[in-house]
C-alpha cells in the first residue's frame, strides 16, 4: 500500500464529455424524432385527399357526359318523326283531294349523300267552281192577298175609310174608331188605323190575331213602350203590327200600322 501511487487520467484533447448519461455526442444526437413521425403523417394525407379528389373529378365528369348525350337523344329524333309526320299528311290530303299533285305520287326524293329526304310539300291548287251550289230552294213569296184595281187614297176619323181592306184585316167588334187612312206607293198598300175598345189588351191582340192568321199570316212579339204590348203579323213582305196600351178607364187603346202587297188584274 505504500507503494500505491495515485494516478490522474489525462483525457485525451479529441474527446469531449456529455453533460448527462442520456446525451448522445455528436452533432446527429441533438435532434428530435416526434418531429419526423408528424412531418410522415401529415404526407400520407395529403396524399389521400388528393386521391378522393380525383376520383370525384372523374365520377363528375361521367355523371355530366350522361346527361349531356341524354339530352340530344330526343332532339336528334324529332326532326325524323316531323318528317315522317309531314309526309304522311301529304299523301292523306293528297287522297283526299281525288287528284295527285306534282311530287305526291314520287314519293320523298333523297338529297345529299347523307340519305337525307325533302319532306317540303307543294301548293295545292283547286280547281275553280264551275257549278251552281246546291241546296234547299229558297221559299217563293205567298201570292199577293189584294187584286184588281187598288182603291183611292184617303182617310177618315170616327169611322172606317172607304177601300179598307175588311174582309182581311177586321177591327175588333165594339171599336169606337178614332181614324183610319189607307195610301198606295208602287204596289204597296199602306194601312194605318186607331181606336178604344172596352177589351184587355190581350184580347185586343186575339181579336187581330184571328182576323189575321186565317189568312197566312204568324205572329211576334215587337217592342212597345212601358205599360204597352204589341205584336207583328207577318206573311212573306205582308206586314202588320199592332200596339195596345191602356185608357184611364179602363178600356184599350190600339195603334196599327200595316203593309199589303197588291197585283193588278
Amino acid at each position: 500500500m505504500g507503494n500505491f501511487r495515485a494516478t490522474q487520467t489525462v483525457p485525451h484533447p479529441g474527446w469531449q464529455l456529455a453533460d448527462c448519461p442520456h446525451e448522445k455526442l455528436g452533432s446527429q444526437g441533438r435532434g428530435f424524432p416526434g418531429h419526423a413521425m408528424t412531418a410522415r403523417r401529415l404526407v400520407i394525407i395529403g396524399l389521400c385527399l388528393a386521391l378522393v379528389i380525383a376520383a370525384a373529378a372523374v365520377i363528375f365528369d361521367q355523371l355530366a357526359r350522361q346527361g349531356s348525350t341524354s339530352a340530344q337523344s330526343p332532339a336528334s329524333s324529332s326532326p325524323t318523326s316531323d318528317a315522317s309526320t309531314g309526309t304522311a299528311t301529304g299523301d292523306a290530303e293528297a287522297t283526299a283531294s281525288g287528284s295527285p299533285t306534282p311530287g305526291a305520287t314520287a314519293g320523298t326524293t333523297p338529297e345529299g349523300s347523307d340519305g337525307a329526304t325533302s319532306t317540303a310539300k307543294p301548293l295545292e291548287v283547286l280547281p275553280p267552281v264551275t257549278s251552281t251550289p246546291t241546296g234547299l230552294p229558297a221559299p217563293s213569296s205567298p201570292a199577293p192577298l189584294i187584286t184588281g184595281g187598288l182603291p183611292a187614297a184617303g182617310s177618315a176619323r170616327g169611322e172606317v175609310v172607304d177601300g179598307w181592306p175588311g174582309d182581311i184585316l177586321t177591327l175588333p167588334q165594339g171599336t169606337t174608331v178614332g181614324s183610319t187612312s189607307i195610301s198606295v206607293s208602287g204596289d204597296i198598300l199602306q194601312l194605318t188605323a186607331d181606336g178604344i175598345v172596352n177589351k184587355s189588351q190581350a184580347d185586343v191582340l186575339a181579336d187581330f190575331r184571328q182576323s189575321l192568321t186565317g189568312h197566312g199570316f204568324w205572329s211576334e212579339d215587337a217592342s212597345a213602350p212601358e205599360g204597352s204590348v204589341a205584336q207583328r203579323f207577318v206573311r212573306g213582305a205582308d206586314t202588320v203590327t199592332v200596339s195596345v196600351s191602356l185608357t184611364g178607364t179602363g178600356s184599350s187603346r190600339f195603334q196599327l200600322l200595316g203593309s199589303l202587297r197588291t197585283a193588278a188584274d
